[in-house]
């Protein structure tokens, strides 16, 4: 028996798109932390919900390690994506 392929479009129903969003958060967390061990990399994850609650795993002792470096490169873009979702919704 094997997966059915899942509709890529938004979940209606409040209550069943927040169990859907509970059950892949864990499963993404998962993902990458599996990730981590096997490449042997650092990892950091932020995930905002749609009630606005923040979501974080990072693989790296320090969070913050993992985040300055990489944003030192990357602010103006990782800016401009969240400008855009916040004026596009």
């Amino acid at each position: 028996m094997g997966r059915r392929k899942v509709e890529m479009k938004r979940i209606e129903d409040k209550s069943s798109r927040q169990v859907t969003f509970s059950k892949r958060r864990s499963g993404l967390i998962k993902k990458a932390r599996e990730l981590s061990v096997l490449c042997d990399v650092e990892i950091a994850l932020v995930i905002f919900s749609s009630r606005g609650r923040l979501y974080e795993f990072s693989s790296a002792e320090r969070y913050g390690r993992s985040c300055s470096s990489y944003s030192r490169f990357h602010v103006g873009l990782l800016s401009a994506f969240f400008v855009s979702k916040i004026v596009n919704g």
